[in-house]
């Protein structure tokens, strides 16, 4: 190659780097921003929910081991068999590392696979976008089948 076109891949790859650390500058901007907001709105007596708004429960209704368990729902769990998971399912060797996720966005549960090999099935059916999770509603993940409670 040419000392020339040499020069050009320098800059392009240089560009490329700067563009990458801007970018990631902004993600961290962005959540702590996110972070502020939060803290502010449950600082200034944000919605708490009240009998008829509880945050749903989750209960394990088929599993080798765990079959009863009750988990809570925060605003977001994370379901798989990383110690860092919400609920751990280091038992259930269908599961992947982080299998999947239920987020709370504006009163409501929305449940997303998280790129897992055997997926996650909502109401049986294979889901590859969030879906909203409603009372009485049943989810798989792996091999262990959970119900959405009050």
């Amino acid at each position: 190659m040419t000392h020339g076109i040499l020069d050009i891949l320098r800059y392009f790859l240089l560009a490329l780097i700067w563009l990458f650390l801007l970018y990631a500058a902004r993600m961290v901007y962005v959540e702590v921003r996110r972070g502020q907001r939060e803290r502010a709105a449950s600082q200034a007596g944000g919605v708490t929910p009240g009998p008829s708004r509880q945050a749903p429960h989750l209960r394990i209704l088929q599993s080798t081991d765990r079959r009863g368990e009750r988990f809570a729902l925060g605003e977001e769990t994370t379901i798989g068999r990383a110690p860092s998971c919400t609920i751990i399912l280091g038992a259930d060797n269908f599961v992947s590392t982080v299998h999947a996720r239920i987020v709370e966005h504006e009163g409501t549960w929305w449940i997303e696979d998280l790129g897992s090999t055997n997926g996650t099935f909502h109401n049986a059916r294979r889901i590859d976008a969030p879906e909203r999770l409603r009372r009485g509603d049943r989810f798989t993940v792996g091999a262990t089948v959970f119900e959405v409670a009050r």
